[in-house]
């Protein structure tokens, strides 16, 4: 199969160096500022999953590697990868079967458009806390969305797929389909041996009042503020969310660090919401800064809230951590904070309830990491020569709570770090991921490679260091 083949047989387009749109198709693969150094040979931007077929028999045919991207809006880059990327952005369709509670979607969809097609149909899902991040990475990666603590990891809501597999053939994944696949489709990340064209997810029904609530406190106050969060969680319900954000203070105190705690629920009644924040204010330290709520939001609402602190063009650099000891961890992180060479930078850390379904023992699924509280820290500049500056901030203070880490989150790691993707899963999972990969991808087509700062590595040589 050569290249005219491949330009006859998809629909989308297919683009190459010769073009005089690759640089911008190139650039645009990627959202983040920071783009990796890779050489893509050729992009398919793909219609449907016939497309993304012959897109992959095409890269077999040919010794090349297979990427796959939906938004490109993974930190890491690996949406831009040397060989054939297969670019799923325009397959962005949505359908809700509003009585079976059930949504056929698209791997391009975005998290904002499921939002909004959701709610009106009455319904919702744990969707990403991004509206810019499309559902075929998301769900790959696991899903840590919005009221998980009550519906769970997203990827568990998964209740099958449709998949290409290397040999170029479509299959349908379930629990009684390819149920392999299926273990693997559901939380492998970037080492997943596939291409996913569709979703059919299970939906919950739409909160009745959703709220936020916010306390301000000087960052150093961080260790109080911790404590109390802490302690909230142990008795909070599971359709709440408490964070804590690390940032820089908005206008008027351009100086100032803060240390906010964020408590979003997910009520049946503004009543039970209004209840819920007074028990948790009751115990909430003296002397904030300011607090505000609860004020009813809507899905559009906290994904503005949340968008407007990543902006697109902006160079980033972004770890997690999995941890079990938030004493260990917050000082450590707004440490990080209060020293950031950029004052775009922050960190987030989720205090997940004790009663949240994610404490319990999990389906079995690729996804396999998890603990208490994730802590997240994002830096982001503007000047390309800043890089090893911001980097090595990010990793020198990431390493220092690393005995407090338990593991990390493949959607938000820094996967060109050696181990890192090898920590996003448990051991047992982690070798199960390699023996279906050499099963299902015996030739390494779709080879999970990560950028490592200029270079390109393999993902799963990485898992083995």
């Amino acid at each position: 199969m050569n290249l005219n083949d491949l330009k006859t047989a998809v629909t989308g387009d297919v683009i190459t160096p010769a073009d005089r749109e690759w640089g911008d198709a190139r650039d645009h693969l990627v959202w983040n500022g920071r783009k990796p150094d890779a050489a893509p040979a050729v992009i398919v931007r793909a219609k449907g999953a016939a497309d993304v077929q012959a897109a992959v028999r095409y890269a077999a045919a040919n010794g090349l590697k297979v990427s796959a991207r939906s938004s490109g809006h993974n930190f890491s880059g690996i949406a831009m990868q040397d060989g054939v990327v297969i670019d799923l952005s325009a397959m962005t369709a949505i359908h809700i079967d509003i009585a079976a509670r059930r949504a056929d979607v698209q791997p391009g969809a975005k998290n904002l458009a499921m939002a909004a097609a959701l709610t009106d149909a009455g319904l919702a899902f744990p969707l990403g806390h991004c509206g810019d991040v499309s559902m075929g990475g998301y769900l790959l990666g696991g899903g840590l969305g919005w009221n998980a603590g009550e519906w769970g990891i997203a990827c568990h809501s998964v209740e099958s797929a449709d998949v290409v597999m290397a040999d170029g053939s479509l299959i349908r994944a379930s629990a009684t389909e390819n149920e392999q696949v299926f273990w693997a489709l559901r939380g492998a990340g970037p080492a997943f041996f596939g291409i996913v064209t569709r979703y059919r997810l299970r939906l919950q029904p739409l909160p009745k009042a959703i709220t936020v609530s916010m306390w301000a406190y000087p960052i150093a106050r961080v260790a109080e503020v911790t404590r109390w969060m802490t302690a909230c969680a142990a008795v909070l319900p599971a359709h709440t969310e408490f964070t804590l954000s690390l940032a820089p203070a908005p206008a008027p105190m351009p100086d100032a660090k803060l240390a906010t705690a964020v408590l979003t629920i997910f009520a049946d009644s503004m009543e039970e919401a209004g209840r819920i924040t007074s028990e948790v204010g009751a115990w909430a330290p003296e002397g904030a800064l300011m607090h505000q709520g609860p004020n009813p939001v809507s899905f559009g609402i906290l994904y503005g809230i949340i968008d407007q602190h990543f902006p697109d063009g902006a160079r980033y650099g972004v770890d997690s951590a999995w941890g079990t000891d938030a004493a260990a961890m917050l000082p450590a992180m707004a440490r990080m904070v209060e020293t950031a060479p950029s004052r775009m930078s922050g960190a987030l850390a989720a205090f997940y309830p004790a009663s949240a379904v994610i404490h319990q023992p999990m389906p079995d699924t690729a996804f396999s990491m998890s603990a208490p509280v994730l802590g997240l820290v994002h830096g982001l500049w503007t000047d390309p020569a800043e890089d090893a500056l911001h980097l090595n901030w990010l990793r020198t203070g990431m390493d220092s709570f690393a005995p407090a880490t338990k593991g990390h989150y493949v959607g938000e790691a820094d996967l060109a770090r050696p181990g890192h993707l090898q920590r996003c899963y448990s051991g047992p999972a982690r070798a199960r991921i390699e023996v279906l990969r050499a099963s299902y991808d015996p030739k390494g087509l779709f080879s999970g490679r990560v950028a490592r700062d200029g270079a390109v590595g393999s993902a799963m040589a990485l898992a083995a260091e």
